[in-house]
């Protein structure tokens, strides 16, 4: 039967059921969409109907050894993609140790829930994306499907869980150095690394986040990104898992970029073994223009050309140029604020030793400003973290942004052939 006669066959159908289809295009449409999949809802059945699912024989092997007895198929009705879908699937139970097993289930990676592997996949993409009343909404606009906000957050927990504990397995294999494989190969490998709080139902908490970056062949950059919450030693260990599967035990240069925070440098640092060490331009800087203002004024022209005259340092790289002078200003200071002013911008440019060398590192092409971090801190954590009035539990929080990194990693589909439902 060709396309035409199928679709002259609907319509016949449509008639027969009392349906007139609109000239209105977007009615017609919808009435056609629910229509057709409630069709597909029923032609899914009827093909089941027709299978064994999940019988493997009169018995199976059991975990405890003996065997699990076939005892009967057992109906369970799931929302799927086209609707609600009723399967018979064959149910075994060990009269030794009364464990049971639906063979079926888990080899589709259904789960205990009612919501087909399918229509979860959707719903959680949603629920990494938008708020969970949001994505419900959306789903029911985009598919005529109805899942409810509680259950795209449940989905979104369980999925996001697997992925939270898979990342703290290879982290917690840093121990033995036993590096995850790379999958690029870049010449050049950047790492950088930032924060950003969360509202969490005990107050804000730092999501650390990393971000791996590189050029292609083509000229391209490409991303990676890991985010946890973590004190900055554990958090190293995933950092470094990342920094592996972004080429990091055979590219030639190893970057490391931060904006000046001594945890960066004393827990991330020594992992990137020959890494260059940059401080992003913008955060000394910013260090700089703090000072400036405390020492002249908000707005004010002499504000101005104090910053100016230390930025060129800045930028010249010239960091002993900078301190001379900032040491002589603090012992001419008559002000205590001035004084603790000069102090603090001294022990900040101090502490960075040659992470400063800014004139060397444009001479080598490098990046200095810590931006695509600065980007991943909004685009993998605020866009869907912090908008208002949001508050998460620790477990939403993680199991949300590792879901939302997989997703972001190219990890997603690879995620969803592991059976994460059934797990």
């Amino acid at each position: 039967m060709d396309g035409n006669t199928l679709a002259q066959e609907v319509l016949a159908y449509l008639a027969g059921e009392g349906i007139e289809l609109s000239e209105d295009l977007g009615e017609a449409e919808k009435v056609l969409r629910d229509r057709l999949m409630g069709v597909g809802a029923r032609v899914l059945e009827l093909h089941l109907e027709g299978q064994k699912l999940g019988y493997e024989g009169a018995s199976r092997r059991c975990l405890c050894g003996e065997r699990q007895r076939f005892v009967e198929y057992r109906p369970k009705t799931i929302n799927t993609l086209l609707g609600e879908v009723t399967l018979r699937r064959a149910y075994y139970r060990c009269g030794s140790c009364k464990a049971s097993s639906l063979p079926y289930d888990q080899r589709i990676g259904l789960g205990e829930g009612q919501v087909s592997p399918g229509l979860a996949k959707g719903a959680t993409l949603l629920g990494i994306e938008e708020p969970f009343e949001l994505g419900s909404q959306m789903l029911y606009e985009l598919t005529g499907r109805r899942v409810s906000a509680r259950t795209i957050e449940r989905l979104t927990q369980k999925v996001g869980t697997l992925v939270a504990e898979e990342e703290s397995a290879a982290a917690e294999r840093m121990k033995t150095w036993d590096a995850p494989p790379a999958e690029v190969t870049p010449e050049r490998l950047y790492v950088a690394v930032d924060g950003t709080m969360v509202h969490e139902t005990d107050g804000y908490h730092e999501a650390k986040t990393a971000t791996c970056y590189w050029e292609t062949a083509d000229g391209k950059r490409e991303a990676r990104y890991t985010v946890r919450f973590a004190s900055a030693a554990t958090f190293a260990a995933f950092v470094w898992v990342l920094a592996c599967r972004c080429g990091l035990n055979t590219a030639k240069q190893i970057v490391l970029l931060g904006d000046g925070a001594k945890w960066i440098w004393d827990h991330i640092a020594p992992l990137l073994e020959g890494a260059i060490c940059i401080v992003d331009w913008y955060h000394a800087l910013e260090h700089v223009w703090d000072c400036g203002k405390r020492l002249y004024g908000e707005g004010t022209a002499e504000t101005t050309a104090w910053v100016t005259a230390i930025e060129n340092l800045l930028w010249d790289g010239n960091v002993r140029a900078i301190l001379t002078r900032l040491e002589t200003q603090r012992r001419q200071a008559r002000s205590p604020t001035h004084r603790e002013a000069l102090e603090s911008l001294i022990t900040y440019v101090g502490n960075q030793d040659d992470r400063l060398a800014y004139d060397r590192f444009r001479a080598m092409g490098l990046d200095i400003g810590s931006g695509r971090v600065e980007a991943a801190c909004k685009s993998v954590v605020g866009i869907r973290m912090k908008r208002s009035g949001m508050r998460w539990s620790r477990t939403g929080s993680q199991t949300t942004l590792s879901l939302r990194v997989a997703r972001m990693n190219g990890q997603w589909e690879t995620l969803w052939a592991k059976l994460p439902l059934a797990a």
